[in-house]
């Protein structure tokens, strides 16, 4: 007989808090009406008087109120994902990171732990970027940085 009413409890919990947790949606829906008004029949419908501005002020505030209408709605509505078990630290590894007492060490080792990790990132000819790319990059900038000092000493002095 307890466990029931604790259910019931629990449900009617879970009820509120989901009737609760829509207050913060209702609540920026309810500034964006308002600011919609404000801006289009106050602004530039009585305030601005040129009909060619009003058409400008109309047209680049729609735009912008419809992107920011079409991702509000997709944020609030899609739902949440979790990562793949790849992105998941390892038991022993995450013992490792927890028992270790040094920032330094725990920053290097969740460098390391990234470097594992399937995230590629790409150049901007569209190519696979790979570490020693950017070594083959430093090295060659280095080669001409050290071309440009030494010709501007040997010129200059």
């Amino acid at each position: 007989m307890r466990r029931g009413w604790k259910m019931a409890l629990s449900g009617g919990l879970r009820c509120c808090r989901r009737v609760l947790s829509w207050v913060p949606v209702l609540v920026i829906v309810l500034v964006v009406l308002w600011s919609y008004y404000a801006y289009v029949f106050e602004l530039c419908l009585v305030t601005v008087l040129s009909p060619a501005e009003k058409v400008i002020y109309l047209i680049l505030y729609h735009a912008i109120f419809v992107f920011f209408a079409w991702t509000y709605w997709k944020s609030i509505f899609t739902l949440p994902q979790q990562p793949n078990q790849k992105f998941h630290l390892s038991y022993t590894d995450k013992e490792r990171y927890e028992n270790e007492e040094r920032p330094e060490v725990q920053k290097q080792m969740l460098v390391d732990m990234a470097k594992k990790l399937p995230v590629y990132t790409r150049t901007g000819s569209g190519g696979q970027f790979i570490q020693t790319q950017l070594e083959r990059q430093l090295t060659k900038n280095l080669r001409k940085a050290k071309c440009m000092f030494e010709n501007f000493h040997n010129t200059n002095f």
